[in-house]
């Protein structure tokens, strides 16, 4: 009996101190941009615990009526209560960790209480038929995407993504495969460059110099070499996924190849260049005696690898790193060695907002605070991903976590980054590529037939594509 006195006196304080509040920013007591007593004086006035205090608070923030600013109080932001838009936002799992999404999801809620985001974590795969649904039954509002899943609305975009404003602080190189010519599908976040992650320590046992700007393919494979046998445990000295869409393709960027259309047909330029491409692909692998295709079926896998010890080596990209820097492996970055052009593949993520959306205006202000200058800087302060706004990412100091002494070698590479479109391939296209890789690498096929059945193949798809748009 004296427990329930007890909790119904703390509910009817607590109702006490609310409508107290209420009444007085609604009478104009409290004036919109002021602020609020302080918590201790509110603690003593209605005779409540710190921490009731706060939940009363909280429940105002959630009514619109006040917003709570760090370090400094409760300010008033309206006086009347508000029914909140509810924006529902698809984002990839990932960047949880990545990006600190959810985190930046709460500062946002608390910069726009008015707003509150539903968020729906999509699965990588049929990335494209999920936002598809979703964007055409107004089931998401906006969603995150990567160029690779963006190529997969190639003609169709319009269709599905408002026309943003383009961003002039945000990396031109990095917004420039996402725009039309006055606007962009999607406001680019972070971006990564595919570099070479390495641990330092078995250079050092191995008494081998760090990887630099400087080194080839041949190069590499004659320290992997070498660090094998200092490193008695590893299982190789370099390794990555052979088959991953962020890994291969980096290879026909680097020999300098283009598919290109000319007379309704998909022509390589050089049938050659292909044929070197993955005459190195295979080499990497065959000289460090490993049998590609079976210790990795994905990127992370590789990376599971290296962060073991089993690997000196690896293809990484920024994003990966907020896992690595979570080890006690000492690693550290260097680009990515070259064959006849150093290129390197440039990943990337943005928002796009639904262009059928009904809360338009409100998912266009999530994607400005996203990729504004607050939010950025809690990406360059708390993960090793890359913001995408210029003006943040080149900024030094505050970190929350420490990054490699060769972090920001990406300044330095900007123009070996290639988007996958430079390729001139679709994912599609890709996946077909991928699939004559996998035979080749496992001997089922020679030099001459991959390069033979690659342009035949996607010869007969362009064809195909071609008789398909004029029955239609």
């Amino acid at each position: 009996m004296v427990k329930k006195t007890s909790r119904e006196e703390f509910t009817k304080k607590l109702d006490n101190m609310m409508e107290s509040i209420r009444d007085s920013i609604m009478k104009g007591e409290i004036q919109v941009g002021e602020y609020l007593p302080s918590e201790l004086a509110l603690v003593e006035e209605f005779q409540l615990s710190k921490n009731s205090v706060r939940k009363g608070l909280e429940i105002l923030v959630q009514e619109g009526f006040i917003v709570k600013k760090s370090r400094v109080g409760n300010i008033v932001v309206s006086n009347r209560p508000f029914d909140q838009t509810i924006l529902r936002v698809g984002y990839y799992p990932t960047l949880g960790r990545e990006i600190r999404f959810h985190t930046l999801v709460k500062k946002f809620e608390e910069a726009y209480p008015s707003i509150k985001v539903q968020t729906i974590a999509l699965s990588y795969e049929h990335y494209r038929q999920n936002v598809g649904d979703f964007f055409e039954n107004d089931m998401i509002d906006a969603v995150t995407i990567n160029l690779n899943d963006f190529d997969k609305f190639k003609g169709i975009q319009h269709s599905y993504f408002e026309p943003l404003p383009i961003e002039e602080d945000i990396y031109s190189f990095v917004t420039a495969p996402f725009q039309t010519e006055q606007s962009t599908y999607v406001q680019p976040l972070t971006f990564s460059p595919i570099v070479l992650c390495y641990n330092r320590e078995h250079f050092d046992k191995a008494d081998i110099g760090y990887p630099d700007s400087s080194w080839t393919w041949e190069k590499l494979l004659q320290q992997a070499d070498g660090l094998k046998k200092a490193n008695v445990d590893l299982l190789a000295g370099f390794y990555f996924h052979p088959l991953s869409v962020n890994r291969w393709p980096i290879f026909l960027l680097q020999q300098g190849l283009r598919f290109q259309r000319e007379e309704g047909m998909r022509k390589v330029n050089g049938e050659q260049r292909l044929i070197k491409a993955a005459r190195l692909l295979r080499k990497l692998f065959d000289e460090q005696d490993l049998m590609q295709t079976f210790l990795s079926d994905s990127d992370r896998d590789a990376e599971a690898l290296f962060l073991e010890g089993r690997l000196s080596m690896v293809m990484t990209s920024y994003f990966s790193l907020n896992e690595m820097a979570k080890s006690d492996i000492p690693f550290d970055l260097a680009p990515l060695p070259y064959a006849e052009e150093a290129k390197t593949l440039l990943l990337s993520i943005g928002l796009a907002v639904n262009a059928q959306s009904s809360r338009k205006q409100a998912a266009e202000c999530f994607v400005r605070y996203m990729t504004g200058e607050e939010a950025q800087e809690i990406i360059r302060r708390e993960t090793l991903s890359i913001p995408a706004r210029k003006s943040v990412a080149e900024i030094t100091g505050n970190e929350k976590i420490v990054k490699p002494s060769r972090y920001y070698l990406y300044r330095e590479t900007v123009p070996t980054f290639s988007p996958f479109s430079a390729l001139g391939l679709s994912q599609a296209d890709v996946e077909i590529l991928r699939k004559e890789l996998r035979y080749y690498f496992s001997g089922m096929m020679s030099e001459e037939m991959l390069g033979k059945r690659a342009a035949r193949l996607l010869e007969e798809r362009v064809q195909g594509a071609q008789m398909n748009m004029n029955q239609s």
